[in-house]
């Protein structure tokens, strides 16, 4: 493998980044990005990698003298439309090895997305990027501020005012937004509908077909701006059920998720898992970490023979399904209070039961099984604490654009949130934001804090509450 890659990953949607962008960024030891590009493939990279925005060329061909694996992302294309080819002269005249990786354009990937051909067998056949005077299809990058001024030069260029044009807003994202109109009336057209920011500008024949092969404009959840607050490794599946119904998806962790030592109590309870008769697991995050200490402590999942196994909430379940384990009892509901009503039939009495969770968690669970006469182990395995950066990214996301609906999927998430803000500004500055959240134990920690909840799922799972969300889209 090169020592330093220059990635392209596409106009910013994470789908149409590439596999070599994807593989880029798994295999990477330093990973570098410009303009924040990249965000959506970021949870890709290793644990232990070191990610941070591009500083200097200087500082990556410094990284790669050292031996790292660096890899450098660009949006869309790395010699197209960035300064990638001057950080690919750089390394060669250091003497690094370096490769290329291309990516999407947003100028072709853009007017794709929102049903645009760019070029039609019979009316078009030449596509022109930028001023151009030729080309039966143009397409131009604006600035916000400078719609106008797009506009104007592309019609004393010699363009009719009558030719069919479309501004693309948020281009290359899943949440992009398209207004038409001819060339002469889109600017006002899009200022009557309040519309402002960077855009893509298309003309030619293949707008007047937007209207008829816009698939994404269709979807339920389309322009809806939805803030995921979870911890980075886990949003996978929740970002791309989002994307796939048409929202424009930001992240901002508010939890972080670190793993507590392998130490004396923890190989004291592996060690005595052959008298443990249950071992209730209340997270999928401590589903992992365990199976981590086990394997660190050189044990297996044959530790867990003589045990029966619980999950509280079915992605707790499948945590185990995927170490091959298929739990005895899965709580539908997703509470300690829950998880204790469907004990009922069992008996507890006398019996030892091992809770790996977090280091601070509700004490419902450890109380309502010693009240049925358990001899109760808590273990903690995890720490959820709050990163660093989410404060402040979470003040510049609200007083800017902010978002539509602000997701929660547990009550660690909703009280770092909460934590960000000075408390006699939190419902002003958030808006009509609706709050989601994924159980009613996530929702009561929200309504206490201040937070107007309007969606819970009913569900207790990432997929029941993307299901809630569009539901509650349908009824606007």
């Amino acid at each position: 493998m090169s020592r330093v890659r220059l990635v392209g990953v596409g106009p910013g949607h994470p789908g149409l980044a590439t596999v070599q962008a994807v593989e880029a960024v798994k295999e990477a030891d330093v990973i570098r990005n410009c303009d924040g590009c990249g965000a959506g493939l970021l949870h890709l990279a290793p644990a232990n990698a070191d990610i941070a925005p591009l500083e200097s060329v200087d500082e990556v061909i410094r990284l790669a003298r050292n031996g790292r694996k660096v890899t450098v992302l660009f949006p869309g294309n790395p010699y197209a439309f960035t300064n990638g080819s001057e950080m690919a002269d750089r390394l060669h005249r250091a003497g690094i090895d370096f490769e290329a990786v291309p990516g999407l354009i947003v100028e072709l990937a853009a007017p794709v997305m929102s049903g645009i051909p760019l070029t039609i067998e019979g009316l078009s056949a030449s596509i022109g990027f930028g001023l151009v005077t030729g080309g039966e299809t143009v397409v131009l990058r604006l600035a916000s501020g400078w719609w106008e001024s797009g506009i104007s030069a592309l019609l004393q260029n010699g363009r009719a005012p009558e030719t069919p044009a479309a501004l693309i807003l948020n281009p290359g994202l899943p949440g992009q937004h398209r207004v038409t109109a001819q060339l002469s009336e889109l600017a006002r057209k899009a200022t009557t509908y309040g519309l402002r920011g960077d855009a893509l500008l298309v003309l030619g024949p293949g707008v007047e077909m937007a209207e008829r092969l816009d698939t994404l404009s269709q979807r339920p959840l389309h322009s809806r701006r939805i803030l995921i607050t979870r911890a980075r490794h886990q949003v996978d599946s929740f970002r791309r059920e989002l994307v796939d119904l048409g929202a424009a998806v930001v992240e901002i962790p508010t939890i972080e998720i670190r793993r507590l030592p392998t130490d004396d109590r923890v190989k004291e309870a592996i060690k005595n898992l052959n008298r443990t008769v249950f071992v209730i697991f209340a997270s999928a995050n401590a589903v992992e970490i365990f199976f981590q200490m086990l394997l660190t402590t050189g044990a297996d999942a044959r530790a867990l023979y003589y045990s029966k196994l619980c999950a509280i909430g079915q992605e707790t379940a499948d945590a185990l399904v995927a170490h091959g384990l298929r739990p005895e009892l899965v709580t539908s509901e997703y509470t300690a209070e829950g998880l204790a009503n469907a004990l009922e039939g069992w008996e507890l009495n006398g019996r030892r039961v091992l809770v790996p969770r977090a280091e601070v968690a509700r004490d419902a669970l450890p109380s309502l099984l010693a009240n049925r006469g358990a001899e109760v182990d808590i273990l903690p395995v995890y720490r959820a604490v709050c990163p660093p950066d989410a404060g402040p990214a979470l003040m510049r996301l609200f007083e800017g654009e902010g978002v539509d609906v602000i997701t929660f999927t547990a009550s660690s998430t909703v009280s770092n949130f909460v934590r960000a803000f000075p408390e006699d500004r939190l419902p002003a500055i958030l808006g009509d934001a609706e709050v989601a959240c994924m159980g009613p134990v996530t929702a009561d920690t929200a309504r206490k804090l201040g937070l107007p909840v309007s969606i819970v799922a009913r569900e207790y799972t990432t997929h029941g509450l993307v299901t809630a969300i569009a539901e509650a889209a349908a009824r606007k």
